[in-house]
């Protein structure tokens, strides 16, 4: 950090309450950071600057927050419960770090503590013995974990020939392990130390992580997820430790724990016996070496230098012999070095040799491919994961744009429901509070679902807004939505059905307006009577004036549905159907008009979103 700068937390969410949260768990920090949110006025970032992104954020993607802040500052994930799929799609996003909410404030003081404090790195000296056990004990502190967890995990992929996918297990659970010895068990005093142990065995990996702490019982920890658990800031870390590793155990004592993991071993390794068998067969003298972060590891070599020693990348072959080095894979992570004998001869092409080294690196290639292609499967999984985490967030926002029926029951008894068949969807309802006591409902059915719908389902709740803060009869707030959307549904495309009623308690009447929505009834004393379409669709054809209607309302009940509650039939029409059954017997009230409306079409398969609205004064 400058010398001068504050030291500043920056918030990045819509959500008040995560900022408030965020300043109270920032409060134990000495010195005490300031705590912003990054909305309302522009802020001018520094690089010194911690800046929590809640992923609830439709804005909370790597690409944008880099163009946005520049590649200075630490972008940290705020994750709402204990959801492995954010988590994983924020790591593989490679945010700087990562924090659960609710906030832990220990877990926050760490992670400031990480970021803000000098960064000269520390040094570190891992011990490999004759058996291949790697040892590492390291000062407890929280400037160590970063760079423990990269060594440890390179030295384990080449202890225990580790997959993609494994190594990404092993990054998580090992920094969640070396963060918990140091909060929770060495601390920070003079002299407390953390120890790191790993040895590969016939059944896995197997990692410890031990502190000089009092341990805990971590049987009495409540799990994140669960009715007692999920609302407190502690067990995220024990949670993640037992859903990614293989195997979680605890000494007695509890303060050591021991990881397995049973990860499938490099591809490579596996085809050692059939690369023996083609150098036997072709003669050919190779060596295939695997680039790592910290060196090169042999994976097979029949190369033989003078003095009988394995050879290297240039030099020290017989003479008349030329070595040459293929890099396989991305970045040259791979290397095939081989040798060829000068061709002196007048024959034509290439020696027999370089075509066995063309084929054997055409097989490797391969090989190194299928591989490639399993860690890039794990990185589109976690991308998918973020996208049904975004989509999750972005139907519950969808939904929460709808009026509650609830608002409304001083005016009437109001029931009302909205079901997307995707996460996604373009029903809606609306209901508005106008002058003099009158109530408005309208239900819309966008003609297309997902994404795109639900976009035009947004705008058109905006339309409807404006329209009925401007116009108080129905046939006039259509026409005031047709101009504002007709655009938006032509270069979609799509075009939707719409009903809009304003209920007249005073004048003992309904008025409404029709755009081709086919289920909209009036049940009463006069029976059932059908709402009928005064005009087509919006976005069908340019209306110059939509009609209107009015009917005398003595005690009657409202019904409006979308057709994916009439995928098989019409409801009401049908005579077995239940919500047709309750009509029958005069039960006319809100809730059991729509309750059984859904229940008809729970027998059936989804196919298209759902929606209903029903009332009664």
């Amino acid at each position: 950090m400058a010398a001068g700068d504050p030291r500043r937390i920056l918030v990045l969410s819509s959500r008040p309450d995560i900022v408030q949260a965020v300043a109270e768990a920032a409060s134990a920090i000495e010195p005490r950071p300031e705590v912003r949110g990054l909305f309302g006025q522009p802020l001018n970032v520094r690089d010194s600057d911690l800046i929590l992104v809640d992923m609830a954020e439709p804005r909370a993607t790597i690409p944008y927050l880099r163009r946005r802040f520049g590649g200075g500052p630490a972008l940290v994930a705020l994750v709402e419960g204990a959801w492995i799929d954010r988590l994983g799609s924020a790591l593989a996003e490679d945010w700087t770090d990562y924090l659960f909410y609710p906030l832990n404030a220990d877990e926050l003081g760490l992670v400031w503590e990480k970021h803000t404090s000098p960064a000269d790195a520390p040094e570190l000296t891992l011990d490999v013995d004759g058996s291949g056990r790697i040892r590492v004990v390291f000062p407890s502190r929280v400037q160590y974990q970063h760079p423990v967890v990269d060594r440890v995990v390179v030295a384990c992929r080449h202890l225990a020939d580790l997959d993609g996918e494994t190594a990404f297990r092993l990054r998580v659970t090992l920094g969640e392990a070396v963060a918990n010895a140091i909060l929770y068990g060495s601390g920070d005093r003079p002299g407390a130390v953390v120890r790191i142990t790993a040895v590969a065995r016939r059944e896995g990996l197997r990692v410890k992580v031990a502190d000089e702490g009092e341990g805990f019982d971590p049987e009495a920890v409540p799990d994140p997820i669960s009715g007692e658990g999920i609302g407190r800031p502690r067990g995220r870390g024990l949670f993640l430790l037992r859903q990614l590793a293989d195997r979680v155990e605890f000494n007695e004592v509890g303060n050591e724990v021991s990881l397995t993991f049973h990860g499938a071993p490099d591809p490579l390794v596996r085809v050692e016996p059939l690369l023996g068998r083609f150098a036997a067969v072709t003669g050919l003298r190779f060596r295939l070496d695997r680039r790592f972060d910290d060196g090169v590891r042999v994976l097979f070599d029949c190369l033989e230098k003078e003095g009988g020693e394995s050879g290297g990348e240039s030099g020290g072959g017989a003479a008349g012999e030329l070595r040459e080095t293929w890099p396989l894979g991305p970045e040259g992570g791979l290397r095939l070095v081989y040798e060829t004998a000068r061709d002196d001869g007048p024959g034509e092409g290439a020696p027999p040799d370089v075509d066995a080294a063309a084929l054997l690196a055409g097989w490797l290639a391969a090989v190194a491919e299928g591989e490639q292609a399993g860690e890039r499967l794990l990185a589109r999984r976690m991308r998918r994961e973020r996208v049904l985490a975004e989509l999750e967030i972005a139907r519950d926002l969808q939904l929460r744009l709808l009026p509650a029926p609830e608002d409304f029951r001083d005016l009437a008894r109001v029931a009302a429901r909205c079901d997307p068949a995707l996460s996604l969807g373009g029903d809606f309802y609306y209901l508005v509070r106008l002058h003099e006591g009158r109530l408005g409902i309208m239900l819309g059915d966008v003609s297309s679902h997902g994404p795109s719908a639900a976009l035009i389902m947004a705008r058109t709740l905006s339309a409807v807004a404006v329209a009925t803060g401007v116009e108080s009869e129905p046939g006039a707030v259509l026409d005031a939505m047709q101009g504002q959307l007709r655009a938006a549904l032509e270069s979609t495309e799509m075009y939707m059905t719409l009903f809009y009623g304003v209920l007249d308690p005073a004048c003992g009447e309904l008025r409404y307006a029709n755009a081709g929505h086919p289920y909209a009834y009036l049940l009463g004393s006069q029976g059932i009577r059908r709402l009928e379409a005064l005009d087509p669709p919006v976005g069908i054809a340019r209306v110059e004036a939509y009609r209107q209607e009015r009917i005398a309302w003595s005690g009657d009940t409202l019904l409006a549905f979308t057709d994916g509650l009439a995928e098989l039939s019409d409801p009401i029409a049908a005579p077995g159907a239940r919500v047709r059954r309750r009509i029958d017997r005069g039960e006319l009230d809100p809730e059991i008009l729509v309750k059984a409306l859904f229940a008809d079409s729970d027998d059936e398969m989804r196919l298209d979103d759902r929606t209903a609205v029903a009332v009664r004064l």
